[in-house]
C-alpha cells in the first residue's frame, strides 16, 4: 500500500512540475528503487531552492546523520586552532542541543581580537542560558552593551529580560518587557512577559497580555499567523485552559 502511495505521489508530481514523462516508465515499472530515485534526484533538489523545502532538507538530514558537520568543524579546529574554527563547532555543538560543550569553544573564540565581538558574546550568552546559567548570562549581555554600545538586538534584548526574570529579578525586568512589547516582531515577547507576570502571582495582567496575543493574530495576515503559530498557540491554550484568570 506505501508503495503504491509512493508510485501515485511520484507520478502525479512528475505531471505537475512538468518533468519528462519517462519518469513514469522508471516509477511504475522498478516500483521502490524508481521511487528512490526520482526523490533524490528530482524531487529533493527542486526543493532545495525554496525555503520551506531547504528547512525540510535539513530535518531529514539531521535525522539520517545529525553531526555529520560536527565531524568536519572538530578536524578543521585540529588542524587549525582559530578564534573563527572554535566559534563554528560552538555554534553546531548548540545546533544539537550541547551547549555545556560549546561554551568553552565561545570563550576560546572570544579572545583576542575578537575578546568582544558582538555576535560571539550573544551566542554565548544563548549558551549560558541554554545551561540555565542565567547570572552569566545576563553579565555576558552587560559585557555586549559595555563594549559595543551600539549594538542592537531584539534577540538578545529578549534574552537580558528573560534572564534577569529567570532570576526572580522581577522589577528590573518587567522594564525592559515593557519596552519590549512595544518594538519586537512577533508574539514572542509578550508570551515571556506573561510568564514572568504569572510567576509573580499577577494572572489579571498576565491575561491582558494573552489576550492582546489574540487580539493581534485576529487582525493580522496568515503569514504572520503562520509564522508565529508556535507563540499564538500557547496563548490560545493559556486562556482556554484557564490558567491565567
Amino acid at each position: 500500500m506505501l508503495s503504491i502511495a509512493a508510485q501515485l505521489f511520484c507520478a502525479f508530481h512528475v505531471v505537475r512540475s512538468g518533468h519528462d514523462r519517462y519518469w513514469i516508465f522508471i516509477i511504475l515499472v522498478f516500483p521502490a528503487m524508481g521511487c528512490l530515485i526520482y526523490l533524490l534526484f528530482v524531487v529533493l533538489p527542486g526543493m532545495g531552492s525554496s525555503y520551506h523545502g531547504r528547512s525540510l532538507m535539513l530535518r531529514i538530514m539531521d535525522k539520517i546523520s545529525p553531526e555529520r558537520h560536527l565531524r568536519k568543524m572538530t578536524e578543521e579546529l585540529a588542524i587549525a586552532e582559530t578564534n573563527q574554527n572554535h566559534y563554528l563547532l560552538a555554534n553546531e555543538l548548540a545546533r544539537l542541543g550541547r551547549y555545556h560543550q560549546a561554551i568553552p569553544h565561545y570563550q576560546q573564540a572570544l579572545s583576542g581580537i575578537f575578546a568582544h565581538e558582538a555576535p560571539m558574546m550573544l551566542s554565548l550568552a544563548k549558551a549560558e542560558f541554554a545551561t540555565q546559567d542565567f547570572a552569566g548570562c545576563q553579565k555576558t549581555l552587560e559585557d555586549l552593551i559595555h563594549f559595543n554600545p551600539d549594538f542592537q538586538s531584539s534577540e538578545g534584548h529578549l534574552l537580558y529580560a528573560r534572564a534577569l526574570a529567570a532570576q526572580e529579578n522581577y522589577a528590573v525586568a518587567e522594564p525592559e518587557f515593557e519596552e519590549l512589547i512595544r518594538y519586537y516582531p512577533g508574539p514572542q515577547a509578550r508570551v515571556h512577559y506573561a510568564e514572568m507576570l504569572v510567576k509573580s502571582n499577577r494572572l489579571h495582567d498576565a491575561n491582558a497580555q494573552y489576550v492582546a496575543i489574540i487580539d493581534a493574530a485576529k487582525h493580522a495576515r496568515p503569514q504572520y499567523r503562520k509564522y508565529h503559530r508556535e507563540w499564538i498557540k500557547i496563548a490560545n491554550e493559556k486562556l482556554k485552559q484557564g490558567l491565567v484568570q
